[in-house]
């Protein structure tokens, strides 16, 4: 069944076209502030970050190994690629656990608007890796909207610290900062290779699934004391942890099946890869700093308006210098 919607779907143009991959990077950049409101909100309610992302990875797994064996999405092509591509993709799934671990505790005492735009302005780093090293053409508006985009840390950079509170918030932002440029190339590098590109989205979801599977078994189990099972116990009972594995479960299975994988492939096709995380990321910070105002009552000061617009517009730049 699943075989035969994709089959049908790639038979129709704009699933092949550049619009269409522009408007999934669109959508699924706009679904990660689900992410970032979720990982800052889950320690105020009293429910540890590590057990949604531990049983999301459960029932992520488990779904995209129930689509994998019903729709026979089997990888094909040598199995050095296969292993290399899926490795990829585990350690990014890996390193996006403990990445996340490390900004939900920065967001307890930081302002979450700018710490999640900190961290995701690291798309600046698969786009510099995608011209260094796969061809992406370093046009004079992708380099302003590279400039632009580094001003825009340094601006973040100059917010207060909120020290009153307890914990460095900023150092943890970029210490996020920079685990999310090395996972980000990683991630975008498979999709510059036509034989990699060739392994179903499933299989790919599944892999990313299987890292955050292992990394939060391991991270939960060398933190277990008496108090954190008693904790971990009274987690399991409260149905916000499950609303909040339910909503990101769905956006993560449904949207990497139909737009995050495919949309890669069909961007890097069209010579775009380099772009994929700029559109992705722009749409999210738009999101996640509209929540943060509308839902968290944030306040936002002049300096963090200004690295904002500044980034913003480092990413119209980076976009619209695309050919």
């Amino acid at each position: 069944m699943f075989d035969s919607i994709s089959s049908a779907l790639s038979q129709i143009s704009f699933f092949n076209s550049a619009a269409y991959g522009i408007m999934a990077m669109v959508v699924v950049g706009s679904s990660w502030c689900l992410i970032g409101f979720i990982m800052g909100d889950a320690p105020k309610r009293g429910i540890e970050p590590g057990l949604v992302q531990l049983f999301g990875a459960v029932v992520s797994v488990t779904v995209s190994t129930f689509i994998m064996l019903a729709s026979s999405a089997y990888p094909t092509g040598s199995s050095e690629v296969i292993f290399w591509t899926c490795a990829a993709y585990a350690y990014s799934g890996a390193s996006n656990f403990i990445m996340l671990q490390i900004m939900s505790q920065a967001m307890q005492t930081g302002p979450n608007g700018i710490i999640w735009s900190i961290i995701q302005s690291a798309l600046v780093f698969p786009f510099i890796g995608g011209i260094l090293f796969f061809g992406v053409e370093l046009t004079s508006m992708r380099l302003l909207g590279i400039i632009l985009l580094l001003a825009a840390l340094v601006l973040f950079s100059l917010t207060k610290n909120n020290a009153a509170q307890g914990g460095n918030w900023k150092l943890k932002a970029f210490i996020c900062l920079a685990m999310c440029a090395v996972q980000q190339n990683i991630t975008t590098a498979p999709s510059y290779f036509p034989e990699a590109r060739g392994i179903p989205a499933i299989v790919r979801a599944l892999a990313s699934s299987s890292g955050i599977l292992v990394t939060a078994l391991v991270y939960c189990l060398v933190r277990m004391t008496p108090e954190r099972k008693q904790q971990i116990r009274n987690n399991l009972r409260n149905v916000t942890l499950w609303k909040y594995i339910a909503g990101l479960q769905f956006f993560n299975l449904f949207f990497a099946y139909t737009l995050f994988y495919p949309g890669m492939n069909v961007m890097a096709d069209h010579g775009l890869g380099g772009m994929c995380y700029p559109m992705m990321v722009g749409s999210c910070i738009v999101s996640f700093t509209i929540t943060s105002v509308l839902l968290l009552k944030e306040k936002i000061k002049p300096i963090q308006i200004a690295a904002l617009a500044v980034c913003l517009a480092g990413l119209i730049f980076i976009c619209t210098g695309a050919r």
